[in-house]
């Protein structure tokens, strides 16, 4: 009987199937917040490097989406806000809506903090399953740059 699988490649064979930037592309973008991650999609020509990229650039962009989020319903809860020493009455909703909405958004910042914390994980899992040769999704991330890029796709055609 013969085998089907090959020998695992190394050295130059197996950087043409995973190239080192789409490995990195996950610790650059934690390091960057996301931005590296920007970059890298848009000057990668690598299948392998531009999968990571997205992926990693799609949960940063959700994060950040989270994080305006929470802090806008916050900051609409609020009833007064500290300016220098000084306090100011800051109040858009009425009293009992305020009080709804400042809870729901200290909830969502506690959230958000639980993320940004994930991502350092979520970081160490998608960079090693791109050394294993794997592109991870992150989990609960909303595809922004895939729709971005279907959308200019389309509209070339």
């Amino acid at each position: 009987m013969t085998s089907n699988t090959s020998a695992p490649k190394d050295g130059p064979e197996l950087l043409d199937e995973r190239p080192v930037g789409g490995i990195l592309v996950h610790p650059f973008a934690l390091l960057t917040a996301g931005i590296g991650a920007g970059l890298v999609y848009l000057v990668a020509s690598h299948e392998f490097t531009r999968t990571n990229a997205r992926n990693v650039l799609n949960w940063h962009l959700s994060v950040l989406a989270l994080t305006a989020i929470a802090v806008l319903t916050f900051t609409l809860g609020a009833d007064e806000l500290t300016i220098g020493s000084r306090v100011v009455d800051w109040s858009l909703l009425g009293p009992p809506l305020d009080t709804i909405v400042a809870i729901v958004g200290t909830l969502l910042l506690l959230l958000t903090g639980c993320v940004w914390s994930l991502t350092w994980v979520f970081t160490l899992i998608a960079t090693v399953k791109a050394i294993l040769g794997d592109p991870w999704n992150y989990p609960f991330a909303r595809e922004f740059v895939n729709r971005a890029s279907r959308t200019s796709r389309e509209e070339t055609v």
